[in-house]
């Protein structure tokens, strides 16, 4: 079954409650290179090229501190829909949550800091091996990118995320402080920087 999913020793999160769904309107989480054919499978698609063109973007990804040295990692995200939010969200809900990517089926709005980036880095690491191995992940990356289908920055989307979160206080919805911590913080700290070489 797809909910008991694991992946680099981390058991997927099964959730669609509200707090973690905010992410599916502001930052849809990045995939890992096996998401792609998952992904392409779920929705019965079988040109990889296609898929990707379809339905996903190139993302300045994260900046990581390897040796003392910053690093970005460009990543795959899904592609959004005009209002910004994730194109698998219909109604709602997740039209691929039991395929869901990475980045967003095995974080959760209760995690803490600490468990949402040693979980973060371990993706990331698997990232960076499909960029140094030149995998298909690296190739759709480019290809999406030269292309123009780039995803806003990650500083941009937390940037959305904040003003969501101050206008749902506004409207009177109660998060604690700790929830909203939690959901500013979830996953690790990324840039806008576009990589002028890419790992």
């Amino acid at each position: 079954m797809a909910d008991e999913r694991t992946e680099f020793g981390f058991k997927r999160i099964v959730c669609d409650c509200s707090a973690c769904g905010r992410f599916c309107l502001v930052m849809p989480g990045y995939l890992v290179p096996s998401d792609i054919q998952h992904i392409a499978e779920r929705l019965n698609e079988p040109e990889i090229v296609r898929f990707a063109f379809d339905n996903l973007l190139a993302s300045p990804g994260a900046i990581v501190i390897a040796n003392g040295d910053y690093k970005t990692i460009p990543t795959l995200v899904p592609a959004r829909k005009p209002d910004g939010s994730c194109r698998f969200l219909k109604s709602g809900r997740c039209e691929i949550h039991a395929e869901a990517p990475y980045g967003c089926s095995f974080f959760s709005a209760e995690q803490t800091k600490e468990e949402a980036d040693a979980i973060s880095a371990r993706g990331l690491q698997e990232i960076a091996k499909a960029w140094r191995n030149g995998d298909i992940y690296a190739q759709l990356w480019l290809m999406l990118y030269h292309a123009g289908r780039i995803a806003p920055s990650p500083i941009e989307a937390r940037a959305r995320m904040r003003a969501a979160l101050a206008a749902e206080e506004r409207a009177g919805e109660d998060l604690s402080a700790g929830e909203r911590q939690r959901l500013l913080l979830r996953r690790p700290t990324h840039t806008s920087v576009q990589p002028a070489d890419p790992p």
